[in-house]
């Protein structure tokens, strides 16, 4: 049987080699532009929501294995309420919650916080991965906050 830490890696997995390419033209409603030639839709900000969420959960358990200034009580905090966050936006975007936005700017402003975090540690790739995977939410959930779902 499959424990939640496999069913959310394979998600992450499945959503990574799923994203579809989009071509350019016209907008469809409700789009926004992401990168050049592609549209921005709410599948894309749920996708880069459970990256995120993983990579915080991970990244959380690697602090832990790893000590020392990795396991500061802040740190790890903001580690996991980033993962919350990010899991709670991508089940609303899956609702479709009129309240999307409020919830988008919220998982911005965190996944920030935590991205700047990680960034503190210039020596260890794993935590600029993490704060990468964050900002990447944070862009793609401010950009979803300003359209509608």
């Amino acid at each position: 049987m499959w424990n939640r830490r496999q069913v959310l890696a394979s998600l992450t997995m499945i959503s990574t080699i799923a994203l579809p390419i989009r071509s350019t033209g016209a907008q469809p409603a409700g789009t926004m532009p992401s990168m050049p030639g592609m549209v921005m839709t709410p599948q894309d900000c749920i996708e880069s929501c459970w990256r995120a969420h993983v990579m915080c959960l991970e990244t959380e358990r690697y602090c832990l294995e790893k000590g020392g200034k990795h396991v500061m009580p802040k740190h790890l905090a903001l580690l996991a309420d980033c993962a919350e966050m990010c899991q709670k936006t991508a089940n609303s975007l899956l609702r479709r919650s009129p309240q999307h936005a409020a919830v988008c700017i919220a998982c911005a402003q965190l996944c920030d916080a935590c991205a700047q975090e990680c960034e503190a540690f210039t020596d260890d790739e794993r935590m600029l991965l993490c704060a990468r995977t964050c900002r990447d939410c944070a862009k793609h959930c401010r950009e979803m906050s300003k359209l509608p779902i």
